[in-house]
């Protein structure tokens, strides 16, 4: 069990020691530091609950569109998604790699 342990630590260190997950580390943090970027990412959420909670209401989308669009327009943003995508596409390989060796191994 011990070698298990060993060898996902080294699965999640690998990911963790990426240039792609350093990247999206760095920008979130430069993200933290613009105030009107994090009050914008805010209303958001907020909008996407509100527009859940009313049953999926036309105006309500129609703000909630607006206000991303605003927000896919910010290029630090952009960027940060661009690396958020290429970090999670590794967890999902290592994920599906793993599955696929332990279904062939119990099938």
């Amino acid at each position: 069990m011990e070698n298990v342990n060993k060898a996902l630590d080294e699965l999640i260190a690998s990911v963790k020691e990426s240039s792609d997950y350093k990247k999206c580390l760095s920008i979130k943090k430069r993200m933290r530091e613009n105030s009107e970027l994090m009050e914008l990412i805010a209303n958001i959420k907020v909008l996407q609950k509100k527009y859940i909670r009313s049953n999926y209401a036309k105006e309500i989308k129609e703000e909630l569109d607006k206000e991303t669009n605003k927000l896919e327009a910010i290029p630090i943003y952009l960027e940060y998604e661009k690396y958020l995508k290429l970090v999670n596409e590794k967890i999902d390989y290592i994920k599906d790699w793993l599955n696929n060796y332990f279904n062939n191994i119990l099938n």
